[in-house]
Order: C-alpha cells, then structure tokens, then sequence
C-alpha cells in the first residue's frame, strides 16, 4: 500500500480557514441573535449569502481577467450569452464546493489509495491536482472512475506547493514509484488537472517517467503559463513557472516538443477556461500530441463536469482496446 499523505500542508491550511470562517459565522450570527434580536433564520440566511457571495467574487475575479486575454476562437466553439452565464454559474457552484469543502477534507474525502478489491481495467491511474491545490479537489473524478470499472485509482497532492515545478515532479516520481512496486505495473496512467498536467510533462520529460507511464492526459493545463499568474511573481518560483510566456516554460515546451511524444499525450482545452489565458497555453503542437476541445466548460468546473469525466474514461476506455 503507499504511504498515505494525510493532510498535506495545503489541506491543513484549508481546514484551519475552514474553522475560522465557521468560528466567525457562528460568533457574529450569535451576536445578532442574542444581543441584537435578530431572527435566527435571517441570521443563517445572511450567512449563507456572504459565503456564497465571497465564492462568486473569486470567480467573476478569475474570469474578467481571462477572459480579457482569451484567445481567438473558431465560430463553432462560440457559445452565446445563455450558455456563458450557465458555465459561470457552474464555475461559481465548483467554487462553492472547493472553497472550502474539497480542500479542507482532503484525506477523508479523497485517500492516496484506492479501494481494495474493486474491479480494474488495465494499469493503474495517478491522478495529479493542480497548484494550491489538493486530491480533495479530484474527488469526482476519483468516485467516477472507481464507479465505471478502474479500481486502481491513486492520487497525489502537490507538495511542496510554491518551492517550483520541479520538487512536484519529484514528488510524483517518488508516488509513481510506490505505485507500481504497489501494484506490480510496470507502467502507469498520468492524468493531471491544471498545473498537474504541467508537472506531469516535466516529470515524463526530465525525471525518468517516460519509462514509466503509458499515457498521459493533461486537462486544462497552463503549459505555457497564464495571465494570472502575472505579478503575483514574488510568491514564489513556481509563480514564475506559471507565468504566461516565461522562459523556463518555454524551454521545456521546446525540448518536449522537439519530436513526437513517445507515450499517447492527450490535451483537454476549453476555449472558455477561466484561468488559462489565453486559452492556447493549454494547447500542444500537433506532432507531438492530440487535443480535444471542449467549449463552454470553465476551468474550475473541470473536476466535477460530467463532459469531462465520460471523455476521461472514453479514453480511457479506448487506450485499453488498443
């Protein structure tokens, strides 16, 4: 069996806020009850609203300036008004469930394990979140896959979370390992959600992992950087790698790049994510994987989208009649 993580640092963070964000609810809504004579269900109902309304102001903060640098899209991935503000809304509902519940209860919801004695397809699967983050965040993906036949489904939280790409490639070499001395694989399944998708090119690249994985799948991933990450620089070298347009993301891209990948490599890119920007920093060169575009889905949506997930297992599913 791996060794289990636990609570990672982020998740421990998560939960302290968690706590703190219960503690000040219930003190001031105490408050108003007792010393202000404030009806108790206005008092949850406010509540509610502040929590709901903090979550939505991250998303439209995510989004404005994403979609102030989005790449040009072709006519059939336009989507219209109506559908705009549905996946707005589904990228507010993610947030809502991440922030904090998918996060604070990290190893309960999400162990580095998967079940015993559940059916499995083919090799088994590592699934990698993205920067601050954790394997709470890939809960759905876990519990969809268990559910359709992959039994072996391992996930890994980032660590350490702002030191830089490449002690979380590290990191996943290291799980990698466990993994299959674990399950006595020769090979794994990588797939990755936003940063994920970018520590799992390094680790494939540089530190020995094409040896070791049979397909790779990369959802949502800034491999060339994002916007958001501008000025935000001072944070911590990773920021730096996630820069849209950086030189070290640009040099890994060209060394990748420089001939076909020689495990399948397969993109999911939304001409719509809101946090990749612009949108074609999710996209790799056509010689050296394949792309699968899916507009209308926003970025943090990703991780619990039913589109998403039933083309993971398409593929999935695919790769093993090969």
């Amino acid at each position: 069996m791996v060794q289990e993580q636990g609570f990672t640092g982020h998740g421990r963070g998560f939960f302290k806020a968690f706590l703190i964000e219960a503690a000040l609810y219930l003190g001031i809504g105490s408050y108003a009850v007792m010393a202000q004579g404030a009806s108790p269900l206005r008092v949850v109902s406010i509540s509610l609203l502040v929590f709901v309304s903090l979550r939505f102001l991250m998303t439209l903060g995510n989004w404005l300036p994403t979609w102030k640098n989005r790449s040009p899209k072709l006519a059939e991935h336009e989507i219209g008004c109506t559908a705009t503000v549905a996946m707005l809304l589904r990228e507010w509902w993610a947030a809502i469930l991440t922030y904090p519940f998918l996060f604070a209860f990290e190893p309960w919801l999400v162990p580095n394990n998967p079940p015993s004695g559940l059916p499995h397809k083919g090799l088994p699967i590592v699934l990698v979140p993205g920067f601050f983050t954790n394997r709470g965040y890939l809960y759905a993906w876990r519990k969809y896959l268990l559910r359709n036949g992959y039994g072996q489904v391992y996930c890994v939280s980032p660590e350490p979370i702002f030191a830089g790409v490449e002690p979380n490639a590290e990191h996943l070499a290291r799980f990698v390992d466990e993994v299959l001395q674990d399950t006595g694989a020769e090979r794994v399944i990588l797939i990755g959600h936003s940063m994920g998708g970018l520590v799992i090119r390094l680790y494939l690249h540089r530190f020995g992992g094409l040896a070791k994985s049979a397909l790779a799948i990369a959802v949502g991933s800034p491999l060339n950087g994002t916007v958001l990450a501008e000025g935000k620089e001072n944070m911590g070298p990773i920021i730096q790698q996630l820069t849209s347009g950086n030189a070290w993301a640009a040099a890994l891209t060209a060394e990748a790049e420089a001939q076909p990948c020689p495990i399948p490599f397969i993109t999911l890119v939304s001409p719509h994510d809101s946090i990749v920007a612009p949108q074609s920093n999710a996209r790799v060169a056509a010689h050296y994987g394949r792309e699968i575009t899916l507009p209308g889905v926003g970025h943090m949506e990703m991780v619990n989208s039913t589109q998403v997930m039933r083309v993971l297992k398409q593929e999935l599913d695919a790769f093993n009649r090969d």
